[in-house]
C-alpha cells in the first residue's frame, strides 16, 4: 500500500469493525465486509448515475486515477457524462479506496508470502448483473 493510500484510508478498526479479543479477525469476515462495501459502493454509484440518466449495459469499469480521483477505464457511450460525474467526486473516490483496501487485505491473506507487482491496479466494474471487483497486473513488455 502506498503512503498516499495509507494516509487517505480510514483506520483498520474503522474498516474491519470489531476484532476478536485476541485482536484477530477471520478472513471470511474481511471478505464479507469487502463484499458488503462493494455493494454499498455500487448502490451509491447507481443512485448517482441515475441522475445522469446512465444505465447498464454497457458496463462501467472504474479505476483509481491517482490521488482522490476515479477514472473510467473502458470505452462507453456516455464517456463524457461519466467523466463529469467522476470529476471531483470525493465521496465516491473515498468509498472506492475503502473497498480497495478491504480487497487488498483479502488478496494478501489468500496469497500469503506472494509479492504483487507495483503495477497492479484495482478495478470496480459496474454491470447490470451487479458489481465486480478485481486486480489487474500490468506487465511491461
Amino acid at each position: 500500500m502506498s503512503l498516499e493510500t495509507a494516509s487517505a484510508a480510514p483506520s483498520i478498526s474503522q474498516l474491519l469493525g470489531k476484532l476478536a479479543d485476541d485482536g484477530s479477525i477471520a478472513l471470511s469476515d474481511i471478505r464479507d465486509k469487502a463484499n458488503h462495501e462493494l455493494s454499498s459502493f455500487a448502490e451509491l454509484a447507481q443512485k448517482e448515475l441515475n441522475q445522469f440518466d446512465i444505465s447498464m449495459p454497457p458496463a462501467i469499469s472504474l479505476i483509481s486515477g491517482g490521488g482522490f480521483q476515479l477514472a473510467l477505464e473502458n470505452a462507453h457511450p456516455h464517456e463524457a457524462e461519466i467523466h463529469d460525474w467522476l470529476e471531483g467526486n470525493l465521496i465516491l473516490a473515498r468509498k472506492f479506496k475503502e473497498v480497495e483496501v478491504l480487497f487488498e487485505f483479502v488478496r494478501a491473506a489468500e496469497s500469503a508470502g506472494e509479492v504483487f507487482p507495483e503495477s497492479s491496479s484495482f478495478h470496480i466494474g459496474l454491470t447490470s448483473a451487479g458489481p465486480i471487483a478485481y486486480f489487474e497486473d500490468h506487465h511491461n513488455h
